[in-house]
């Protein structure tokens, strides 16, 4: 199996691997925006929070592009107002200076909301892309639609707890991963991973699967125990990466 071989023909196929990317690029944001504030502030690392933005605005540029039905433009349309909401708080965060006290105590509940609004957004979005499909995406490609925003997602969690405090979650809504633990949700990412290697019919996928594995095996034992052993920078580098292998696999 070549995973997504025949989606990519189509636009929703292409549209699909635009809003995981965008999904994936709001957690990217997020992960470099706590760690500018908490490792100083250094133009470097403003540089890469402002590269995010950009990425996540050409991914969501080469979506608009893409031809969709009227209920996804629609969706499109409803996006605009949340990514601005996003963007501007980012930036505003990057401008409060690293010397200044601590962020306003009322960020975390911003920031959580914003975030929130912008992945509901899109992920009304990928519904609709999916409603569009010719075809249902098997199991393996539901996986991998969905796995390399949740792994980056973890990296953007455990940093906010390790710089800023960790970003508000709703108990109410524990079914969706944005509102889970990191360790219940590091625990739903393993067992998906380990799902994931049973429904790759092939082999050379299975064994980029497993490749891809090997960072997980590395940061999942310090996702478990974030609380006693902060490793945010470790954590950030192998969880971008590995959500990197998976939408290459994603891709194949």
């Amino acid at each position: 199996m070549v995973l997504f071989s025949s989606m990519l023909q189509a636009s929703p196929g292409v549209a699909l691997v635009q809003v995981q990317q965008a999904q994936v690029q709001v957690f990217r944001t997020s992960t470099d925006l706590f760690i500018h504030r908490g490792e100083g502030g250094h133009a470097e690392l403003a540089a890469k929070v402002q590269a995010d933005l950009g990425k996540l605005r050409e991914s969501l540029a080469t979506l608009q592009a893409q031809a969709q039905s009227d209920s996804a433009r629609l969706a499109m349309e409803q996006l605009q107002a949340p990514l601005a909401a996003f963007t501007a708080l980012v930036e505003q965060t990057l401008a409060y200076k690293p010397g200044e006290p601590d962020l306003p105590w009322e960020f975390n509940f911003q920031y959580s909301k914003a975030q929130r609004e912008l992945i509901a957004a899109l992920e009304s979005i990928e519904q609709q892309l999916l409603k569009g499909l010719a075809q249902p995406l098997s199991a393996a490609d539901q996986r991998l639609q969905s796995l390399p925003a949740k792994v980056q997602y973890l990296a953007a969690r455990y940093t906010a707890r390790a710089y800023v405090g960790d970003i508000e979650t709703l108990p109410e809504q524990q079914q969706h991963y944005l509102n889970q633990d990191i360790d219940v949700l590091a625990k739903q990412v393993e067992a998906e991973l380990l799902s994931l290697n049973g429904e790759l019919a092939d082999e050379p996928a299975r064994q980029r699967l497993q490749r891809a594995s090997t960072r997980w095996k590395f940061i999942y034992p310090r996702l478990l125990d974030y609380s006693e052993n902060l490793v945010p920078l470790v954590i950030e580098r192998h969880a971008a990466e590995l959500a990197g292998q998976l939408q290459r696999l994603h891709a194949q």
